[in-house]
C-alpha cells in the first residue's frame, strides 16, 4: 500500500520551480461597453458628460492610449514589433531573449492584427440625392485592429 499521495512525492522530487510570465497582452473585456446603449450611457453619462454619443468621442482616448504605449517604449528604450500575418511570435521573442541580458524586463512591444467587434462611424450617403445625414450613424461592427 502506498503511503504518499502523488503531490507528496513529487513534492520530494522537485529540483528546480520556476515562475514568470511569457507574454502580457494589454485586453480589456468592460460588459457595459458590449452594447450601444452601454457605450451611449459610457459617454453621456457614466464617463465623458457628453450632450451626443458619437463614436468620434473615442478617438482622443484611442490616440493617447497609443500615445503612452509609444511613450513608454521610447523612454525605456523597448522596441516596438510589428508581426505580419502568420509571422511567429514566439520566434521574434527567442531572438529578443537571447540578446537580453537583465533579470527582468519588457523584451519588446508587439503590435499584431486582430479581430473583434466594434463600434465605428459610418457616413451614409443617398444614392439618389448624395444627402448625408448631419449626424454619422454608429453601429456595430466586425473591424481589424
Amino acid at each position: 500500500m502506498i503511503k504518499q499521495t502523488i503531490g507528496e512525492l513529487l513534492e520530494e522530487k522537485v529540483v528546480l520551480d520556476i515562475e514568470g510570465i511569457d507574454r502580457m497582452y494589454l485586453n480589456l473585456y468592460q460588459p457595459m461597453l458590449q452594447t450601444g446603449g452601454g457605450v451611449s450611457t459610457f459617454f453621456r453619462e457614466e464617463h465623458r458628460g457628453a450632450k451626443v454619443t458619437s463614436t468620434a468621442l473615442m478617438s482622443p482616448m484611442t490616440k493617447s492610449f497609443i500615445h503612452d504605449i509609444y511613450s513608454f517604449a521610447k523612454q525605456e528604450g523597448v522596441d516596438i514589433v510589428s508581426f505580419d500575418k502568420g509571422q511567429s511570435k514566439d520566434e521574434v521573442t527567442q531572438r529578443y531573449l537571447a540578446k537580453f541580458s537583465a533579470q527582468e524586463g519588457v523584451l519588446y512591444i508587439g503590435k499584431a492584427q486582430e479581430k473583434f467587434n466594434t463600434f465605428r462611424t459610418s457616413k451614409k450617403f443617398s444614392t439618389d440625392t448624395r444627402y448625408r445625414p448631419a449626424f454619422p450613424l454608429a453601429k456595430a461592427r466586425h473591424g481589424d485592429v
